[in-house]
């Protein structure tokens, strides 16, 4: 069946601002992934964690992120060589809950973090070795009562709620300028991004930001790069 455009279609698919394609890809191939990684780390879904370390591994050697791009291959290694009863812990406890709320866990680097802040703040300039461990001693007990004493004030609840949450408003705004800057009018729209147009978004090409990720690929292979990095793990039988 052929489909005939018609001049308005054409015209929307032609005067689409080159910076909206961009961010289609965007979306695709970046954007919408960390949002997925986001809530399994809010939701402590370790298989998509796991799965994220190997999705971004060439995308971080194409952006020339070298620490990171090791880290994956570091990540991955560690996680297969644990004994099943080890794996089973880590993929158990893999994020941290700071407050206990269901569907709001953070990375453990940032309860880290914020432990980190939380003795600098209380010690101001006064930092010894020996007032470390008893300012963090302090901090624990402070949080073992915090909330049996907000809720004798009658504070609690929402007002404590680590999640910032998003506003519906500002993703209807959002979407809008989307759906303005590609032309969508509700006929056949999913179509519009994959037609063969100068402005097709999804182009291959070294002159592209995703075809930076297949040149990196193809200067040394994903196999080759993680064996070089493997050498210098701990554990590895590697000749």
């Amino acid at each position: 069946m052929t489909t005939i455009m018609s001049p308005r279609t054409l015209t929307s698919l032609t005067s689409t601002p080159p910076g909206a394609f961009i961010l289609i890809h965007y979306l695709f191939e970046v954007g919408l992934p960390l949002l997925s990684l986001r809530n399994a780390i809010r939701g402590d879904d370790h298989a998509t964690i796991d799965f994220m370390w190997l999705y971004m591994l060439n995308k971080f050697r194409a952006s020339n992120k070298y620490l990171y791009s090791k880290m994956c291959v570091h990540v991955t290694h560690t996680h297969q060589r644990l004994k099943p009863a080890l794996r089973g812990v880590w993929d158990s406890k893999r994020t941290a809950s700071l407050r206990g709320h269901r569907g709001r866990n953070v990375g453990w680097d940032f309860t880290l973090e914020r432990m980190n802040l939380e003795v600098q703040e209380m010690l101001g300039t006064n930092v010894t070795p020996e007032r470390i461990p008893e300012v963090i001693r302090v901090l624990n007990g402070i949080r073992r009562v915090k909330g049996p004493a907000l809720d004798a004030f009658g504070i609690g609840g929402s007002e404590l709620s680590e999640a910032t949450g998003i506003a519906e408003a500002d993703v209807k705004a959002l979407v809008g300028h989307i759906e303005s800057a590609l032309g969508f009018d509700g006929n056949d729209d999913a179509g519009k991004l994959f037609r063969n147009t100068p402005s097709q978004p999804f182009r291959t090409g070294s002159g592209t930001p995703w075809g930076q990720v297949s040149d990196a690929e193809t200067e040394e292979s994903t196999k080759e790069f993680a064996e070089r990095n493997l050498r210098s793990c701990v554990g590895n039988d590697m000749n």
